[in-house]
């Protein structure tokens, strides 16, 4: 089982507040020193492209790095100042929300400290920058975009406002730091950070929000891997369908076989039947598997399934593309293919000529 290491930090109680679930999340994570925690994970299928519920893959086990922030500047600076020499494959930050009915991820960290109450140092901005001459806005480095929301303990938000309080300026001040020391994690990706505000016990359960940052934390330190169903299909001619992707697209303008994400709960073949409806209005016939790959990234896994597939009928229309090509197999290698697709157009070429 994979091992990975994340740091979670929180706050003590600030403006007359007697309680933190942020700082009470931390020190039940601090006792535990490590836990496996099952991650939030998208669809998968096995090798004969059948739904997989749970594998060992989706387990990790997870050592704690807690630390309880001062409620204040300095605070906020302890970890961008510490983070280049960190030894951890994310980091986590947590906040209290008392405006919250659910825990909300941030997206995004202001550079702007414009606080209502004095923070616990006494301090009290009004409108000015955290960082001069810094970015205005400044993303997560964690990719929400694959979080497997329905997946999660309880419900949660996501949000493009984390306040003008320390939470947002501990968050900036982080991405900043991971931003201008080009930190990574293990595998050579950016550093994940998130922000996640977390209403108090009286509007979810302690123990629930507890379950959920593990949840959280587990995923954030693992690449996400989507699974897609490649169908390498054949048209009444015996030539195959390449398509070329959309302006606007990531990879766009290069080519590849249509397909797309597996849905949960789907096989392989009825992915195949749903996506080449979906990008080419066609219907198809599911023959076979070719190959599997799993490129290299340090950013996502994507795990390839080609299968051979054959038109039914019809001629095909684009929805998602913007053009379409009819190639021989002996022309396979002739086209501008998607990098990461291109050990596997070998392989196919040798199976459908064998």
């Amino acid at each position: 089982m994979r091992r990975r290491k994340v740091l979670v930090t929180g706050f003590p109680p600030f403006a007359g507040g007697i309680d933190n679930i942020s700082q009470n999340v931390v020190e039940a994570l601090s006792s535990l020193g490590s836990s496996i925690v099952q991650i939030p994970t998208t669809p998968r299928v096995d090798e004969k492209g059948s739904p997989l519920l749970e594998s060992e893959n989706d387990r990790v086990i997870i050592e704690w790095e807690t630390e309880l922030l001062s409620c204040d500047e300095m605070g906020s600076r302890w970890t961008a100042e510490r983070i280049a020499s960190f030894d951890c494959d994310a980091i986590l930050h947590l906040g209290l929300c008392t405006a919250c009915s659910v825990p909300r991820f941030e997206r995004f960290a202001e550079n702007r400290l414009d606080m209502r109450i004095k923070d616990n140092s006494g301090r009290k901005c009004s409108n000015i920058s955290i960082v001069d001459g810094g970015s205005d806005t400044l993303s997560s480095t964690s990719p929400l975009n694959r979080l497997a929301v329905e997946q999660l303990v309880t419900g949660v938000e996501f949000s493009d406002d984390a306040g003008s309080f320390v939470c947002n300026e501990t968050y900036y001040r982080t991405l900043e730091s991971i931003q201008i020391n080009g930190v990574l994690d293990s595998r050579g990706r950016q550093m994940p950070c998130l922000f996640l505000h977390l209403p108090d016990a009286d509007s979810v359960p302690f123990e629930t929000q507890f379950e959920l940052v593990k949840q959280v934390a587990g995923w954030l330190s693992v690449r996400p891997r989507i699974v897609v169903a490649c169908s390498v299909l054949e048209g009444v001619d015996g030539r195959f369908i390449s398509c070329r992707r959309a302006k606007g697209e990531s990879f766009a303008g290069a080519w590849e076989f249509p397909g797309g994400k597996v849905e949960r709960g789907e096989n392989l073949e009825q992915a195949f039947i749903r996506e080449i409806d979906e990008e080419l209005s066609l219907p198809i016939e599911v023959i076979r598997p070719l190959a599997i790959h799993v490129p290299e990234m340090p950013e996502l896994e994507i795990e390839l399934h080609a299968w051979h597939c054959r038109v039914k009928s019809g001629e095909p229309r684009l929805s998602v593309h913007d053009d379409l090509r009819w190639l021989k197999v002996e022309e396979f290698l002739d086209a501008e293919w998607i990098e990461a697709d291109i050990p596997l157009i070998s392989t196919i070429q040798t199976i459908l000529s064998s």
